[in-house]
């Protein structure tokens, strides 16, 4: 069974174009919303298409997002998905997905090509914090970091696959891409948000 989980805050100019591909992909079970304190129409926008949203009261960071989403979730493979990406197809879903379903690894990266220099530049030099992952369940259990991870969630992945020897395979996504956080807010807010994201990315690390 496959559980897709797409964390969101104030995602409702983007989040309809992620769910629209991912409703009509047969093998996904089940997709998981999870509303993370968004304050726009991200939970209405959602509601139009076969998903459970799950609702945080205030915003908590990413890592508490994707917590509760697996928390709630019953497959046992997780795919997660960010709700702002540009370029998703089926194809890239089942590119994601396949290593894992052939149990040729236990958790996928996928790295974006061919979509935006600066999105596909700031890959190729720190693929590790990819949000786009597909991962065995079982895999995701006593993690204590996630939830206080915030933005390093994926740091507290890769800790994680790291020191469990999890067999991890790199997936090329193709002309794909996300918002980046200057054109969702504005190039001051959007550059203070991404400074508070690589924060809490360096304190993964420490």
């Amino acid at each position: 069974m496959i559980s897709v989980i797409v964390p969101a805050f104030n995602e409702g100019k983007n989040i309809g174009r992620v769910l629209s591909v991912l409703e009509k992909i047969d093998i996904i079970d089940e997709i998981i919303v999870v509303n993370d304190g968004s304050t726009d129409d991200t939970k209405e926008q959602a509601l139009k298409y076969n998903v459970k949203v799950f609702d945080l009261e205030e915003n908590s960071g990413k890592g508490k997002a994707l917590k509760a989403g697996i928390e709630n979730s019953k497959g046992d493979i997780i795919v997660m998905l960010d709700a702002d990406l540009i370029g998703l197809t089926e194809k890239h879903f089942l590119s994601l997905v396949n290593p894992v379903l052939k149990d040729e690894a236990d958790m996928t990266i996928g790295i974006f090509a061919g979509g935006r220099k600066f999105t596909d530049f700031a890959q190729k030099v720190a693929p590790f914090l990819s949000g786009q992952r597909a991962i065995k369940r079982k895999f995701l259990e006593n993690i204590q970091e996630m939830e206080m991870s915030r933005f390093g969630v994926e740091i507290a992945l890769n800790r994680h696959a790291i020191k469990n020897n999890l067999r991890i395979v790199n997936v090329p996504l193709e002309n794909m891409t996300h918002v980046m956080k200057e054109e969702k807010l504005g190039f001051f807010r959007g550059f203070y948000a991404r400074l508070r994201m690589y924060f809490d990315i360096i304190k993964m690390w420490v």
